[in-house]
């Protein structure tokens, strides 16, 4: 299950963007507890952790409304990691059908 999964953000430039958005995040969330001043690393972190969802939704062909929900959930720190579970359980699908 795990194995269909990362294949499924690995498979394209969109997942791995997504991916690589998710460990700035995780490590500008590292940086900004170390030091408070960088406000700014946090920020721009964050901005793209937007730009990453709202791509990697469009290429899954998700509904408008839908990524507008994502991204509304995304403010609330829970938020991100419920969009990334989100994301891991259409990539199981996805990559399930394309094995049956």
């Amino acid at each position: 299950m795990l194995k269909l999964i990362f294949q499924g953000f690995t498979s394209n430039k969109a997942g791995k963007l997504y991916l690589i958005s998710i460990a700035i995040l995780i490590f500008s969330n590292i940086i900004t507890s170390a030091n408070t001043n960088l406000y700014i690393i946090s920020t721009i972190s964050v901005i793209i952790y937007f730009i990453a969802l709202i791509y990697y939704a469009k290429y899954l062909k998700t509904n408008i409304w839908l990524i507008v929900f994502l991204v509304i959930l995304s403010l609330f720190p829970m938020g991100i990691w419920m969009t990334v579970f989100y994301f891991a359980r259409q990539n199981y699908i996805i990559q399930k059908q394309k094995i049956d």
